[in-house]
């Protein structure tokens, strides 16, 4: 539950003091919280850190491991993930991708108040001005780039080619409803022909909808249950090979996606809820996951 703002700026912003006591962002223009329940650190440990296993798949990486960023907002996930790996001697090349600066400029403005930004504020404010930042943090060594654009339209352009193929994505757009461009059938099929065939990447979101989940399978993703957090007993994981999966979706949530009221993926940047059209019903039962 969210107590009284304690800031507010003129961008749209304003710092909420959640249940548990910690600081996060919320945006006035969306109606929606950054890492609503137990905070921008706790959330983004739970959902991509140990989710991803980062930690294991640096320990035995050689080269660089490129991590995408998918929803930069104010640093949180981006952060979360360095501190994991900065006691690892490993190379990272980090692709931060969003259409706006604002959250990271206001989060900066009210460092004390986050805490999470500690340490890397010369960084962030390079990256900020600069859309790139290189530094040693520990034994990690950091190779940092911002793409300020739509990320919908970037996917389909043929430049997206040139994006360093990732070996893991965290994926934190807002939600369908208020942000459905970010959640359509054609933004993830572009995201996963970008994905290296030989190169193993898992994409977690917070979402437990079986609307994503059929859009990602649809999108030739392997999807399966990913881990608890917050008030979320489940959410999703997503990768190009099952091996990056602990619980894949079986037949039996096919059969549950069948008969739900909310499972046709979004075709269109139009938030809307329908059962699962024949045709794409027939593609789910081919797709390699269920064979």
């Amino acid at each position: 539950m969210l107590e009284s703002a304690s800031v507010e700026s003129t961008a749209g912003y304003r710092i909420v003091k959640l249940a548990n006591g910690a600081c996060s962002i919320h945006s006035l223009a969306h109606r929606e919280t950054f890492h609503p329940v137990i905070g921008p650190v706790a959330e983004a440990e739970a959902l991509y850190v140990r989710q991803l296993r980062l930690a294991e798949r640096l320990q035995r990486h050689t080269g660089e491991f490129v991590l995408w960023d998918v929803g930069l907002g104010a640093a949180a996930n981006a952060l979360t993930a360095l501190r994991a790996a900065r006691d690892i001697p490993c190379s990272i090349h980090l692709l931060s991708f969003d259409h706006t600066l604002e959250p990271l400029d206001f989060a900066l403005q009210h460092r004390e108040a986050l805490g999470y930004l500690a340490g890397y504020e010369p960084h962030l404010e390079r990256l900020l001005h600069e859309q790139h930042c290189a530094f040693q943090d520990g034994a990690l060594t950091v190779n940092w780039d911002m793409h300020l654009a739509d990320f919908p339209a970037l996917l389909a352009q043929p430049s997206a080619l040139k994006l360093a193929q990732p070996h893991a994505i965290m994926f934190d757009a807002f939600s369908p409803a208020k942000n459905p461009a970010m959640w359509t059938q054609p933004l993830f099929a572009n995201l996963f022909r970008l994905l290296a065939p030989d190169r193993p990447c898992s994409l977690p979101t917070y979402s437990r909808s079986t609307m994503l989940r059929v859009t990602l399978l649809l999108a030739g993703f392997f999807v399966g249950v990913g881990h608890a957090t917050g008030e979320k007993e489940e959410t999703t994981i997503a990768a190009n090979t099952p091996d990056l999966l602990a619980e894949p979706l079986d037949r039996r949530w096919l059969e549950r996606a069948r008969r739900s009221s909310s499972a046709e993926p979004m075709w269109e940047p139009v938030y809307r809820q329908a059962p699962l059209s024949p045709a794409t019903l027939d593609k789910l039962l081919v797709h390699n996951q269920f064979r």
